[in-house]
């Protein structure tokens, strides 16, 4: 069968060059999936169908994005043909639907040392350089095989400015290391790929050790000891339950809420579209009924409320806020200093009930320590990075304030029998 398709010149003299460079020595010992295909394979050759699907070929054939699968039995047969034609280095099987290597393929070491004694490392180049650009510059002196551009150590986004040239044989490789080279204005500086490969594993050394710190930094940077987690026991008897008011909205008022921060925070809900005044005037209702039902409870010995906490708290230092909804059994207290938390935790400790007395609770306190404390203050940080994009209010809670969804997403329509109990997953000091 006589494939319909038809290539010019140019189009043959690239499948021919890209597809014996798959196979050359020059790119085997480093392409591990075609490496790996031809050594699976029985007899060492490659479906040419895969090879027409790699990304240079099909830019090629123009054959757009397509898999292997797609590959039309046309194409494949006019591909087939003009390697078997024109190429040297490669062979084509008799159904005309696989290609491969007409020698042995050497072995990995083998292979790269050979590779890396007839290549030279050139610089500098500009970041955006082309490949064929590299090619035809040195394809003036000597033949080449090859021509990679490495990424920058610190950026791969972006081109390191220095071209590793494989030439034909070592003996061009190391005549050209002896020119003076000129590209676009800029005198080249030539050396062996082995010098270039000194370099470049200290400078990702260094890299290495930079992100290191970075990271390291990044992991220990938040503070130390402010958190003190608690449990509300009942102080009459075992049970544990605390009394969970009927109909109570969600608390979320920051024990630091002021006359000035409500000026503030009022300025700051104001938005231009009617749907926006619509929603914020539903929101106020609701923060009127919110502190209504607190107001409800102040005087009932079985409802802790966060006022109650900061009562208790404040005694051992100041309380920057006060984790906690009104009705659950645990949450946490956030001290601006960690002089006050552990004065809270001394106390605790030292009472006949275990705990700091709170209406008809005794809280139980524990320290958040290591990996509890670091994912609390990664898990508050992500939520004020979250309110930040949304570039508006939070349903977290009021004053977009943090530290309520610790431990779980939370919403107001969800059941308190549904939330995790946050005091279990502190870690014990």
């Amino acid at each position: 069968m006589v494939s319909t398709t038809q290539f010019d010149e140019e189009t043959v003299k690239k499948i021919i060059r890209q597809v014996e460079f798959y196979f050359s020595d020059s790119n085997l010992p480093r392409d591990n999936f075609l490496r790996t295909t031809i050594t699976e394979s029985e007899d060492g050759m490659v479906s040419l169908a895969l090879i027409c699907s790699f990304s240079r070929m099909r830019g090629h054939l123009g054959l757009g994005d397509i898999k292997s699968e797609d590959v039309s039995d046309d194409t494949v047969e006019a591909v087939a043909q003009t390697l078997k034609t024109n190429s040297t280095t490669l062979k084509i099987s008799d159904d005309g639907k696989k290609v491969g290597r007409t020698t042995e393929l050497l072995k990995p070491e083998e292979a790269i040392e050979q590779l890396d004694s007839r290549t030279v490392a050139a610089s500098p180049f500009e970041y955006d350089i082309k490949l064929e650009d590299v090619e035809s510059f040195f394809g003036q002196s000597a033949k080449v095989n090859s021509v990679r551009l490495p990424r920058h150590v610190a950026d791969k986004r972006v081109l390191c400015g220095t071209a590793l040239v494989e030439f034909a044989s070592e003996e061009e490789a190391t005549h050209i290391l002896t020119q003076s080279l000129v590209f676009r204005g800029a005198e080249l500086e030539l050396k062996p790929k082995k010098e270039f490969d000194e370099q470049r594993a200290k400078e990702e050394e260094v890299e290495n050790s930079r992100r290191d710190r970075k990271n390291a930094s990044q992991e220990e940077d938040y503070p130390k000891g402010l958190l003190v987690a608690f449990k509300l026991k009942s102080a009459s008897s075992e049970d544990d339950a605390v009394k969970k008011p009927e109909s109570v909205a969600e608390e979320s008022v920051d024990v630091k809420a002021s006359a000035e921060n409500d000026e503030k925070n009022t300025e700051a809900k104001k938005v231009s579209s009617s749907e926006n005044e619509e929603e914020d005037d539903k929101n106020e209702k609701k923060t009127e009924i919110k502190k209504m039902s607190a107001d409800m409870y102040k005087d009932d010995k079985d409802v802790v409320l966060r006022e109650d906490l900061k009562s208790v708290f404040q005694k051992f230092g100041t309380v920057k806020y006060i984790d906690f909804k009104m009705g659950e059994e645990s949450g946490y207290i956030r001290f601006e200093d960690a002089e006050g938390a552990r004065k809270a935790r001394t106390a605790a400790v030292l009472t006949e009930e275990g705990g700091l007395v709170v209406k008809n609770f005794v809280a139980v306190l524990d320290p958040v320590t290591g990996e509890a404390e670091k994912e609390y203050w990664n898990m508050l940080r992500s939520q004020e990075k979250s309110r930040g994009n949304k570039g508006n209010w939070s349903r977290g809670g009021k004053n977009n304030r943090g530290g309520r969804q610790f431990n779980g997403k939370h919403n107001r329509n969800s059941k308190d029998g549904n939330r995790p109990n946050k005091f279990q997953k502190v870690a014990a000091a």
